[in-house]
């Protein structure tokens, strides 16, 4: 969900490729073609899903709400944003920036970032998103019901870097590199408003507070083997990477 100053809300689709490769990495508007801003998502936004993915998401939410439905159980979705924390896999490319980074940091290998480093992610702590599941449990909820668990703050990818970097006291070239994949996402911000109002939901975990206490747990753990530029590769081979 974007905000634009002569259309109001709007749902752009996918960014135009011409327009990544002359490193423009805003969100237009659909309408005038202007940049537009991103606002936080609330449930009840347009659902464009483009990713593989994200399509296969939506299809399981459709699928348990209908499941719901016909056999009259109440159902729960949760839509998580980036969760982080203590336990999460450290091993796997695939799962997140915060993994990547650390064990780029913690192997003294440099930094690549994406794009112009200004695209932005909902970091949600692990703590909050489990007080979060516990209460959807809890609550008498009418009917089925959608909640986004997320922070409501933007946190660009560039910063995340440059915060680990600072925590782990490691001197490393971060690159902006205006690489990008195609169809990811330039902004993703929660609207968590809903689930304030229904579950008592608030997260009470900062990104500096959480991704310090990230930072603590990672540094008791082995340094595992960095496997980011071995996924690169794979996912070049695919066309992914531009």
């Amino acid at each position: 969900k974007y905000y634009s100053n002569t259309h109001g809300f709007v749902y752009p689709s996918n960014r135009n490729k011409e327009d990544l490769l002359k490193r423009d990495f805003n969100v237009k508007c659909p309408i005038s073609n202007l940049d537009v801003k991103p606002v936080p998502t609330d449930e009840n936004s347009r659902i464009n899903p483009s990713s593989i993915y994200a399509k296969t998401k939506y299809q399981q939410e459709n699928l348990i709400l209908l499941m719901g439905k016909k056999f009259n159980i109440k159902t729960v979705i949760l839509r998580y944003q980036n969760v982080f924390g203590p336990g999460q896999s450290l091993r796997n490319p695939y799962t997140g920036v915060l993994s990547i980074f650390s064990t780029r940091l913690l192997n003294d290998n440099n930094i690549e970032i994406y794009e112009d480093g200004k695209e932005s992610r909902d970091f949600v702590y692990i703590d909050d998103v489990v007080e979060g599941t516990i209460s959807a449990l809890k609550k008498d909820i009418n009917g089925s019901s959608i909640f986004n668990i997320g922070s409501g703050k933007a946190i660009s990818i560039h910063k995340v870097a440059i915060t680990l970097s600072e925590l782990y006291e490691k001197d490393v070239n971060i690159l902006i590199t205006g690489k990008f994949r195609l169809g990811d996402i330039r902004h993703s911000i929660a609207d968590y408003k809903k689930a304030k109002l229904v579950l008592d939901y608030a997260p009470k975990i900062s990104f500096s507070e959480g991704i310090s206490r990230f930072v603590t747990w990672v540094e008791t753990q082995e340094i595992e083997e960095d496997n980011y530029d071995k996924s690169l590769r794979e996912m070049r081979k695919n066309g992914l990477i531009q």
